[in-house]
C-alpha cells in the first residue's frame, strides 16, 4: 500500500531584529537631480580631415627629425621648434603641390596644430591660454570638454591620435618629477603653474589616455562673491561671518565637483587679518591672498622619495599652533586625529568631506575615525566627531553650473545610530530661494557677552 508523502513544512520566517539588537542603516542621501553629462555632436568632417593630415605630417616629421629619441626636457628648445616648424611648412607645401591638401584647409592652422602636437600640448595649448577656461576634461582623443564657471561644454577640438594624447599627458607630468607609464598608469599631481592634473593611461585607461586639468584660482572667492553669484543669501553669509568671529568649527560637505573647495576658500578668506592660516590638502587648490598662509600638500611616492600622506600632515599642522586650521577633503585616518584635536584644543577650524548633507558627512567622518581608532567604542568615537564641529554646510552644484549652499545645520550631538543636527538655513529653490528655519544656534546665547555682534533677527523664518 503506498505511503502518503509527508506534508512539506513551510519555511520558517526569518527573524527580524528589533529592540536593542537592531541596527538600522539609514538610506544613503542622493544629491538633488541634476542634468549630468555633456552630449557632444560628432566632429565636423573638415576637422576630421585636418586631423588625418596632421597624422600624416607627424609621421614624416618624426622620421625626419628623430623626434622619438629627443628627451622630453628638450622639447621646449627654441631651435628645435624653429627646425620643426620649417620642416612642417615644407611638408604642407608638398601636400598642397600634390593636390592632397583640400582647399578648405587653412594652412596656417594646420601648421600650428601639427607643431603643437609634435612638441607641445596639442589642442590644449589654446585652451590653457584661454583665461575663461578653468577646467579641461579629455575623455578620449576626440572628446575634449572645457569648464567655464562650473559648467562643462564641448571644445570643438580633438587630438589627431591616441598616441599624441598619451605623449601630451607624459609632457604634462614630466616637469613634476613624477612618472606616468604602463608601470605607473595613474597620477594626481599639481603642475608648476598650480594646476591640478589627474590622468590615466593604458592599460588602466582602456579607451586611451584620460585627463582632468583644473587651472589654479587666481583669486579665491569671498563670501560676498558667493552671495553675488547666488550661492547663498546675505543672511547666511552674515551668520557664517559670526561663526568665523566666534571661532566655531565648520564642516563643508557635498559631492564630487560640488564646489566645496570654493566655499572652504571663502570661509578661510574671512578669517581676521593677521591670523596665521595653516591649510592641509592632498593637492593644493586653495588660493588665499594673505601673507599669513602656510599651505601644506601631501606627496605621492615617486619611486625615489616616500609618500607624505594626509594624516602625517594633519598631525604636523596641529603642532604648528595654527590660528586657523583648514583641512581639505578629509578621506582617511586623519579623521580621528582631526576630531580629537577639534574637540579639545583647536577652534575656528574649517574642514571639508564628501557627503550629501550633514548627517551623511558626519557619519562618514565617524566611520573613518572609527577605522583609525581601532578598538575604541563606536559611541565614543561618534561623540568625538559630534563634539569636533559646530556647524555643517551642504554644497550642491546645479545644472546651471552654479554651486549653492543648500543647507546650514548646527551639530547638536549624537542620537541612537547617528548624529543630532538642526537646520538653520535651507535653500528651497524657485522663487522661495534661501530662508531661515526659525531655529537659533545654541552658541548665540553668550556671544554678546564676549563682545561679538550676534544679530538673531537673521533666523526669523
Amino acid at each position: 500500500m503506498p505511503v502518503a508523502a509527508a506534508p512539506v513544512a513551510a519555511a520558517a520566517p526569518r527573524p527580524r531584529l528589533v529592540g536593542a539588537g537592531a541596527r538600522r542603516i539609514a538610506p544613503r542621501p542622493i544629491a538633488a537631480p541634476l542634468q549630468r553629462g555633456v552630449k557632444l555632436e560628432p566632429l565636423d568632417a573638415k576637422l576630421v580631415r585636418m586631423l588625418d593630415l596632421q597624422t600624416q605630417i607627424l609621421e614624416r616629421l618624426r622620421a625626419k627629425l628623430d623626434l622619438d629619441n629627443i628627451p622630453i626636457e628638450r622639447l621646449g628648445d627654441e631651435d628645435l621648434w624653429q627646425k620643426a616648424e620649417r620642416a612642417i611648412v615644407d611638408l604642407v607645401e608638398t601636400l598642397d603641390t600634390s593636390g592632397e591638401l583640400p582647399k578648405y584647409i587653412d594652412q596656417n592652422t594646420l601648421i600650428k596644430e601639427t607643431l603643437n602636437e609634435a612638441l607641445g600640448l596639442g589642442p590644449l595649448e589654446d585652451l590653457l591660454a584661454d583665461d575663461k577656461v578653468d577646467e579641461i576634461v579629455v575623455d578620449r582623443r576626440d572628446r575634449i570638454l572645457v569648464g567655464t564657471g562650473g559648467s562643462l561644454r564641448g571644445s570643438g577640438k580633438a587630438f589627431s591620435s591616441d598616441d599624441v594624447l598619451e605623449r601630451v599627458v607624459e609632457r604634462l607630468v614630466a616637469p613634476t618629477g613624477h612618472e606616468i607609464s604602463e608601470a605607473m598608469p595613474v597620477v594626481d599631481v599639481r603642475l608648476r603653474d598650480g594646476s591640478r592634473l589627474t590622468a590615466a593611461v593604458p592599460p588602466v585607461a582602456v579607451r586611451g589616455a584620460y585627463l582632468t586639468l583644473r587651472k589654479p584660482r587666481t583669486a579665491g572667492q569671498t563670501l560676498s562673491d558667493l552671495v553675488g553669484a547666488g550661492g547663498m543669501s546675505q543672511a547666511m553669509a552674515d551668520f557664517l561671518m559670526t561663526c568665523i568671529a566666534a571661532r566655531r568649527n565648520l564642516l563643508v560637505c557635498g559631492g564630487p565637483g560640488s564646489g566645496k573647495s570654493g566655499v572652504v576658500a571663502a570661509l578661510a578668506a574671512a578669517s581676521p587679518d593677521g591670523e596665521r592660516v595653516v591649510s592641509v590638502e592632498e593637492v593644493n587648490e586653495l588660493a588665499l591672498k594673505r601673507d599669513e598662509w602656510v599651505p601644506l600638500e601631501a606627496r605621492l611616492p615617486d619611486g625615489k622619495l616616500p609618500a607624505v600622506e594626509l594624516p602625517q600632515l594633519v598631525r604636523a599642522a596641529l603642532r604648528m599652533h595654527p590660528d586657523r586650521l583648514v583641512v581639505g577633503d578629509v578621506r582617511g585616518g586623519e579623521a580621528f586625529d582631526l576630531a580629537a584635536a577639534l574637540g579639545s584644543s583647536i577652534d575656528g577650524a574649517i574642514a571639508s568631506v564628501m557627503g550629501e548633507g550633514a548627517q551623511a558627512a558626519l557619519a562618514r567622518l565617524g566611520a573613518m575615525a572609527q577605522l583609525a581608532a581601532g578598538d575604541q567604542a563606536e559611541l565614543a568615537v561618534r561623540e568625538l566627531v559630534a563634539g569636533a564641529f559646530d556647524v555643517a554646510l551642504h554644497v550642491v552644484r546645479y545644472a546651471d553650473g552654479h554651486s549653492r549652499v543648500v543647507a546650514i545645520e548646527e551639530v547638536l550631538g549624537t542620537r541612537e545610530g547617528g548624529f543630532d543636527t538642526q537646520p538653520i538655513f535651507a535653500y528651497r529653490g524657485g522663487d522661495d530661494g534661501y530662508g531661515a528655519t526659525g531655529a537659533v544656534p545654541r552658541f548665540y546665547g553668550d556671544l554678546e557677552s564676549r563682545g561679538i555682534q550676534a544679530d538673531q533677527s537673521l533666523f526669523r523664518a
